[in-house]
């Protein structure tokens, strides 16, 4: 559960920092990462409807977090973990500053264990307040330990992902929030600044909610992505 830093891990061979960058593929191309799955099943049937290969955010410990996360890979989108890591203050449940060392790896672990079908992580800490480097450092080293890529917000400050390259895991930025603002047409600006941006850099990643307007707007956009000639394609796409 997590707000604000968005991370996420996925197996990859590569490690480093994935900027965008020209020269993603034969074309531009954009990801998309759409999180906080878990509460319901009805709430994926567009995404599935649409068949494009999104991102899947999901939240452990929620009704349908272990359905959904054997379910998404079959429907072409990638399954990772909305881990919800915060500080000591932490009003929600949480990974926090209050756990030992031990107990975040753990928590860690557990978490993803118990949701087979994740490849990767995505934690936020926005509602929970400012990411403690320690609790950071901990769940990154989990991640590593399984083999997993971190995704950071372009403007992160927490130091995550100076961590995440300390230990050899890789990076990639996600450029855009679709849905800072959640309604219908500073949504579809969002993601009409998305497509730009692919076409300027060769590469975009965007993160949006699934409790917002943000998945109706995409789907009802997916034909400007084809019309400006940008490819929608997994997160793992941009990893080298």
């Amino acid at each position: 559960m997590v707000r604000a830093l968005a991370v996420a891990f996925v197996v990859a061979a590569g490690v480093g920092t994935v900027a965008p960058a020209p020269g993603a593929g034969p074309s531009p191309s954009a990801a998309i990462v759409l999180v906080h799955a878990g509460a319901s099943l009805a709430a994926l049937a567009p995404i599935y409807a649409m068949r494009r290969p999104f991102g899947l955010g999901i939240r452990p410990r929620q009704p349908y977090s272990v359905e959904i996360s054997k379910d998404a890979p079959a429907h072409g989108l990638e399954a990772v973990l909305d881990l919800p890591v915060g500080t000591a203050g932490s009003a929600a449940p949480a990974i926090t500053g209050r756990m030992s060392d031990d107990e975040i790896r753990r928590a860690t672990l557990d978490d993803l264990v118990t949701a087979p079908g994740v490849v990767g992580v995505r934690a936020d800490g926005g509602a929970h307040g400012a990411n403690d480097v320690r609790v950071m450092r901990d769940v990154l080293q989990v991640a590593h330990a399984r083999g997993a890529w971190f995704l950071a917000f372009r403007a992160d400050d927490s130091g995550a992902s100076a961590i995440a390259r300390e230990l050899g895991v890789p990076v990639l930025v996600a450029t855009d929030d679709l849905d800072a603002t959640a309604t219908p047409d500073a949504i579809a600006a969002g993601v009409r600044a998305l497509i730009r941006r692919a076409r300027a850099t060769g590469m975009a990643i965007g993160v949006a909610r699934l409790e917002t307007p943000a998945p109706g707007v995409i789907g009802a956009l997916l034909s400007e992505f084809d019309r400006a000639g940008v490819r929608l394609v997994p997160p793992s796409a941009f990893l080298r």
